[in-house]
């Protein structure tokens, strides 16, 4: 009997997880977190965005309200936005309305971060993830490409610069 129960246990846990982005709460009911303005972007702005950029691009896929796991990175998406300003550009996409181009991106939970650079996506983070993960692989990469010899031939080079 043990069994069954510890079963239904990890079936709710997950659905728990995977439902979390509902989007039907209120502002009231997000925890008081602060909800920082991010610009939302929609597919066809992502595309002007990314042609634009003279800098790399985080996009976040998340949802405003009724995701807890996004209220839960919002104060760390903050620090990212005061610790890279200059450096990365960041953005929001609603991931409801947008699920096809997460999924294709590799986004398959809300929220998950992409970053691009010279329109390209380089990688995915889906949650959990914390804040100074995603600072660190931008940070790294940033580094990694100011090392290259701006050649344009090496092999395994996708031509992305910061």
């Amino acid at each position: 009997m043990s069994y069954y129960v510890h079963l239904m246990s990890l079936i709710t846990s997950g659905l728990i997880f995977l439902t979390g982005c509902s989007g039907n709460a209120t502002p009231s009911q997000s925890r008081g977190v602060d909800l920082i303005s991010l610009p939302v972007v929609s597919e066809s702005e992502l595309t002007d965005l990314l042609q634009n950029a003279d800098r790399p691009v985080l996009i976040e896929f998340s949802v405003m309200t009724g995701c807890f796991r996004c209220d839960e990175m919002r104060p760390e998406v903050k620090q990212l936005r005061e610790l890279l300003d200059d450096r990365v550009e960041l953005a929001r996409m609603d991931f409801n309305a947008n699920q096809a181009l997460a999924r294709s991106l590799g986004a398959n939970v809300c929220p998950s971060y992409v970053l691009f650079s010279n329109g390209q996506p380089l990688w995915t983070e889906n949650y959990p993830v914390s804040g100074g993960v995603i600072a660190s692989r931008i940070l790294q990469n940033m580094t990694s490409h100011s090392r290259e010899e701006p050649t344009g031939t090496s092999s395994g080079s996708t031509g992305n610069s910061f």
